[in-house]
């Protein structure tokens, strides 16, 4: 499983740099097309001959210090103020620039490691190649600061209010010990008017009357009891109606031998922002509408947000002419899952997909740009598989993507 997961990351990191070389969507893939057209070169031979010359630069020039900053201010921002479209997230910016700042102070004292400046530069490129992991790890440090800072805080808050109760009591105390002098003197004229005192008298005898058919309830109570019974176990299964056997929290009945593959493997972690369908090499006789999906933009899930499992069940159908691999991916795993996260549809087949979001707090959690996303492949005729395997995505040049938000209505 293990040789199968660093496979996995390997092939996204190829794709990774492959899509920055030769798709004219990134404005790197731009650049190296014009000194390919100009030179007559590769594309990729134009990388390595880039990579090898920046490589003695950062390693033997005098100036490697300037050339390296430099590289690493520009970028970033040409991505911010020349093509937004490619920018990376905020947290990605505030993580490359607050690390960026801490590594260009200790230069001086650094640079004496032999390619210092080469290993800075690629500890930058590990930030935005899959999988990731160097982000995430550091993310995860922020967030734990973060909840730490919020957890003094409140404690901070606590012990304040704490100290400030006993003064309050105080000054209610003195208020009330001065108010009683003055209303002992009106006191005395309502005294004079017990009359009207005697009217509300008959008000207080209907609770007598009230008591009384209670007690005779109480005798036919093998009669009445069948009938109260039933109408209160109804409306609580309201509230938790949206809980399903395909929940995910203890592992579902569709996965009896394990838990959600979502939480174990990253395959089903998505690594990008992008929206809408994503196609790559689509034939002629092929089109966007060969997988349906209903909802088809967005899933809305309504409060309260602290039962165990929301879920909500979607569906998808094979609209095609041929058989669908599919995997449900999401950025928000294990807080956001789909059962089953992955399967092979036949021609027409319908399938019920269960999206079911834990518990969560909501003012402790950005939840604004959660999603998941349908990556289905077309499988050729020859393929007879009928069980899924993840080298059906990669030998296959029909890959696509739908994405599907996740709304939360407080």
């Amino acid at each position: 499983m293990s040789e199968n997961c660093s496979d996995n990351n390997c092939c996204e990191s190829l794709e990774w740099l492959r899509e920055r070389i030769h798709n004219k969507k990134h404005f790197t893939a731009r650049f190296i097309g014009q000194i390919s057209d100009a030179s007559g070169m590769d594309a990729e031979l134009v990388v390595k001959v880039l990579a090898g010359a920046l490589s003695v630069i950062l390693a033997f020039s005098v100036h490697a210090h300037f050339f390296a900053n430099s590289l690493l201010v520009a970028v970033p921002a040409l991505l911010i103020f020349v093509f937004p479209a490619e920018k990376p997230s905020d947290d990605s910016l505030f993580i490359f620039f607050s690390l960026f700042g801490l590594l260009t102070v200790l230069d001086r004292s650094l640079e004496k490691i032999p390619c210092y400046y080469i290993l800075k530069l690629a500890l930058f490129v590990l930030l935005y190649i899959p999988p990731y992991v160097l982000h995430k790890k550091i993310s995860e440090l922020i967030q734990e600061q973060l909840k730490k800072q919020k957890s003094n805080e409140n404690v901070s808050e606590m012990t304040r209010s704490q100290r400030s109760a006993p003064k309050t009591n105080q000054s209610t105390r003195t208020a009330v010990s001065a108010l009683p002098p003055p209303p002992q003197e009106n006191p005395k004229p309502v005294e004079q008017a017990p009359p009207p005192v005697s009217h509300p008298v008959p008000v207080e005898q209907p609770p007598p009357a009230e008591q009384v058919p209670v007690q005779q309830v109480s005798a036919p109570e093998p009669s009445s009891a069948p009938a109260l019974v039933p109408a209160d176990p109804t409306p609580e299964p309201k509230l938790p109606s949206s809980r399903s056997r395909s929940d995910l929290a203890g592992g579902s009945q569709r996965f009896k031998a394990g838990p959600n593959p979502m939480q174990s493997n990253s395959f089903y972690n998505l690594k990008s922002e992008s929206d809408g369908f994503n196609s790559r090499a689509v034939s002629p006789g092929n089109n966007l509408n060969d997988m349906l999906f209903r909802p088809t933009e967005k899933l809305v899930f309504n409060a309260p947000f602290d039962y165990d499992n929301l879920t909500y069940h979607m569906k998808i159908t094979n609209n095609s002419h041929h058989r669908i691999a599919y995997a449900v991916k999401g950025n928000a795993v294990p807080r956001v899952m789909a059962n089953p996260a992955f399967g092979i549809l036949e021609l027409g087949e319908e399938r019920i997909v269960a999206v079911s979001v834990q518990k969560f707090a909501w003012n402790d959690i950005y939840f604004h740009k959660d999603r998941i996303a349908f990556d289905y492949v077309l499988l050729p005729d020859d393929n007879k598989d009928k069980d899924f395997s993840m080298g059906m995505f990669q030998h296959s040049d029909t890959k696509r993507r739908k994405n599907i938000r996740i709304e939360y209505n407080p």
